[in-house]
């Protein structure tokens, strides 16, 4: 970079670099040379390294365990969380619908694509599609199976 007038995207960029702990040793110099330059660059340096420096310390406080046993019981999570659930696979159900039909139509019926070509996908979201029900069903009798199911922490 040259020595040039420094335009405030420059800054920025190299600002948000340092304060990662990301900058190379071009942008380095740059970055020592606006800070040397100027009295707001120097300014805004401290007052975002001490933003950075308190933020680093703020750490997620966990709830309490019987507040959050409480969330879990609570009707209106239940009614959520189920909704969120039923619209999600109500979304992936129609999308892949759509999605078979286009790859049948499209795919499929292409004479210009070799028959073990297609035969070779099939066999392979074939395969997918049981590896995936099989690992569901699995988790799912595991879960339903779990002798430690009921207990609380």
């Amino acid at each position: 970079m040259k020595n040039e007038k420094p335009i405030p995207e420059e800054w920025q960029h190299l600002l948000m670099k340092a304060l990662d702990e990301a900058l190379t040793q071009e942008e380095q110099s740059r970055f020592e040379q606006l800070l040397e330059s100027s009295t707001v660059f120097r300014h805004e340096w401290r007052e975002f390294s001490a933003v950075h420096a308190l933020t680093k310390k703020v750490r997620y406080k966990e709830p309490q365990g019987e507040i959050w046993d409480m969330y879990q019981t609570n009707v209106y999570h239940r009614i959520e969380r189920g909704l969120s659930w039923f619209l999600t696979l109500t979304g992936i159900l129609i999308l892949t619908a759509y999605g078979l039909y286009e790859f049948v139509t499209l795919f499929l019926a292409d004479p210009a694509i070799p028959g073990i070509v297609k035969i070779g996908v099939v066999f392979l979201g074939s395969g997918l599609v049981a590896l995936f029900f099989s690992v569901v069903r699995e988790k799912l009798f595991i879960r339903k199976n779990d002798p430690y199911r009921e207990v609380e922490r």
